[in-house]
């Protein structure tokens, strides 16, 4: 099967978007004979210009969604297509939208539009004209898709019920984890889970956006754990190089940014997870966080927020996932309940990790997607 992988990234390299384009296309290419259209260029036409001024004065207008795009696009992917490609394939649902093609096209993404907007900040505040152009796209690119792929039943639900999609070829198939070390066998996680502390329970927050991802949920549910419950935690946070929060207690630990894109960065992140006990991120609105796949492959539970595509990966059998709405101390104590029953929370940690080995691993997602395409 000849695919062709479409992105405006200037390649596939694992700086990209957190490393996913990167690990979508490498696992892509086990199965499929690939090939790629990548760095996508914006065409900021002078009407497009016009309308920018004109639809931003007090509301945000984008031109990511406007049909001026949307054309550049699919003439820049005309102009670079292999004849002999069987199937386009883009992890943007924005891309290939008004691209005419008698070539299957598949998307795989973990929102719509629709679900964004006023869900995330950046999707807050929005004119009229991009309300519409960004909805007229999605439609397109649903309508002209032969399968429409969500990493969560959150953004399944989302396109059958904003964009009427045919629920034939929407499908729902996890994101894998952006890791790059070698396998690690059953035997050397339990392994792992012998050495974790079982006085201390480490707790790591790894995260860009610290208000939306709930650092400061975070904070004061490990201030409770020392404080209240008199659990000894300590709290690693990973992401922020300035923390917006004076007067820290010395159990929490500031690593600051740490890339991914170099060996050292990335054996670094991979050694705090394998040292913590919980990976604890009570999101206020998330898609699909990769990193809750990344920790359940080191056997590390999560503990999250069911909002957005969460529960599509945190359940009560790998991790702990409570309402949106509570209180810091109610993630205290369901965190402080599961360390002190080391049976529990070592059933928990050799669940997460198999959820990641079935399930949450691009090898996986991968073969799963090609599976459907041979389908079509």
């Amino acid at each position: 099967m000849n695919i062709t992988y479409v992105t405006n990234f200037p390649s596939t390299d694992i700086k990209h978007w957190s490393g996913t384009v990167h690990f979508m296309a490498t696992n892509l290419a086990k199965y499929s004979n690939l090939d790629y259209i990548t760095g996508l260029q914006e065409d900021w036409t002078f009407s497009l210009k016009v309308k920018n001024k004109l639809y931003g004065r007090n509301k945000i207008y984008r031109a990511d969604r406007s049909p001026e795009f949307g054309r550049s696009y699919a003439r820049q992917i005309s102009e670079q297509l292999n004849p002999t490609t069987d199937i386009l394939f883009s992890h943007s649902s924005t891309l290939m939208s008004y691209l005419k093609t008698n070539k299957h096209k598949v998307i795989y993404t973990d929102a719509t539009f629709a679900s964004m907007i006023n869900y995330y900040d950046y999707f807050s505040n929005l004119s009229q004209q991009y309300i519409k152009e960004g909805n007229q796209m999605e439609q397109l690119s649903l309508d002209s898709s032969s399968l429409a792929i969500y990493s969560s039943q959150w953004a399944a639900d989302s396109a059958i019920k904003d964009y009427d999609a045919d629920s034939d070829k929407v499908r729902i198939v996890p994101f894998g984890a952006n890791i790059s070390t070698q396998k690690i066998s059953l035997e050397e996680i339990k392994d792992i889970l012998k050495k974790r502390s079982t006085d201390v329970c480490k707790i790591l927050f790894l995260g860009v956006d610290w208000f939306r991802k709930g650092g400061d949920i975070a904070i004061d549910a490990v201030r409770y754990l020392n404080e209240e419950l008199r659990q000894p935690a300590e709290l690693h946070i990973v992401g922020i190089d300035d923390l917006p929060v004076e007067n820290l207690p010395p159990y929490i630990i500031n690593h600051g940014r740490i890339s991914k894109a170099t060996p050292e960065g990335m054996k670094k992140v991979e050694d705090l997870i394998l040292q913590s006990h919980f990976l604890f991120i009570p999101s206020r609105a998330d898609c699909t966080p990769i990193v809750f796949s990344e920790a359940m492959s080191y056997a590390v539970p999560c503990v999250s927020a069911a909002t957005g595509g969460i529960p599509s990966i945190v359940n009560d059998t790998n991790g702990i996932i409570l309402s949106s709405q509570v209180e810091p101390k109610e993630y205290a104590q369901q965190i402080h309940k599961t360390f002190e029953d080391k049976d529990y929370y070592n059933e928990l940690a050799l669940s997460a990790y198999h959820d990641f080995e079935s399930r949450l691993n691009w090898d996986t997602a991968m073969k799963t997607i090609v599976g459907y395409m041979k389908e079509l």
